[in-house]
């Protein structure tokens, strides 16, 4: 029964990560046409999905607690599997294994390259504002004797006392 349960939760987790995979892509496309609007609006759309991974992790764990312990929570798919699945199946369970490696790598590559392109597009971004920015020029080319305090008047306040 917790095989069965198990198969249900993996593939869940192999489907949500499709649909998050699906979503980078289309964030990919609207971060290269600049469009903030839509990345604004595509990250609001992975948020139930991201909920639901995280509460399917749960569920997870806790067959994985149901069939080897309490102590087991933090056991891997491999260790679930030899300890739980008959040697006739596990071939299938590497399968769906395999299967939902590749969707969460599939995820990770699309969030890293949407990840590189906000960076450089803020990097163009600093690069073209700090192009617009006034510079402070200096109108002589002496240094200030004053440590960087530039006199208002023309006269420096002393009075000369030979006349």
């Amino acid at each position: 029964m917790s095989a069965e349960r198990m198969e249900q939760i993996v593939k869940a987790m192999i489907s949500q990560h499709d649909v998050l995979c699906k979503l980078a892509e289309r964030k990919c496309e609207a971060i290269k046409r600049e469009d903030a609007q839509t990345v604004s609006a595509i990250t609001n759309k992975e948020a139930p999905f991201v909920d639901e991974l995280i509460r399917l992790e749960k569920k997870r764990i806790a067959v994985i607690e149901y069939d080897l312990g309490s102590t087991h929570s933090d056991a891997t798919f491999s260790e679930w599997e030899q300890a739980v699945i008959h040697e006739d199946e596990q071939e299938k369970w590497q399968k769906l294994y395999l299967k939902l490696t590749k969707s969460v790598y599939a995820l990770k590559q699309a969030n890293t390259l949407n990840q590189e392109l906000l960076r450089d597009s803020l990097i163009w971004v600093r690069l073209n504002i700090s192009l617009l920015k006034p510079k402070t020029q200096a109108l002589n080319n002496y240094p200030n004797p004053k440590g960087g305090q530039s006199s208002s008047s023309v006269f420096s306040g002393r009075i000369d006392s030979r006349t």
